[in-house]
């Protein structure tokens, strides 16, 4: 749940500065395609960045969050905006499909769905393309930022 928090923190205070200039101009996510997804998974691992867990979004509702389990990961979706609401169920369906052991939970009011994948690198950026494409609809040239 700490992760959670730390994630919910990262995008208020995103959301918040997002509209001054000076934030713009020092805030440049790292743009990258799915097939650079491992690299970005690897400094996860290697502890390389700011949280045990980064995220990709390709146009602000289609989140995935890939949390760091020992030397594995898990993923995770938040329906921060009411527009991310609708994924919820086709993620759940997705999970279903594929015999991927999830769990639905609200947290200070906003939903999240973690799937127990507990997958290594390659096995995390094949899920990650499949979601991408069954559930979003996007495809492997899709630009999607990193965050946090």
């Amino acid at each position: 749940m700490n992760i959670f928090k730390s994630i919910i923190k990262v995008f208020k205070t995103l959301t918040t500065n997002a509209g001054t200039e000076k934030r713009r101009d020092r805030f440049t996510a790292k743009q990258i395609q799915l097939e650079e997804l491992a690299e970005e998974l690897n400094r996860v691992l290697e502890g390389k960045t700011d949280f045990n867990f980064i995220g990709i979004t390709a146009n602000g509702y289609d989140s995935l969050f890939f949390v760091r389990n020992d030397q594995n990961f898990n993923l995770e979706f938040r329906a921060l905006k009411k527009i991310q609401l609708p994924y919820l169920e086709p993620l759940e369906e997705f999970a279903s499909k594929h015999n991927i052991k999830f769990e639905t939970e609200k947290l200070d009011r906003i939903p999240y769905l973690s799937l127990e994948t507990n997958t290594n690198i390659t096995e995390t950026v094949d899920l990650a393309k499949r979601i991408q494409k069954e559930v979003f609809g996007n495809n492997d040239s899709t630009v999607y930022k990193v965050i946090p």
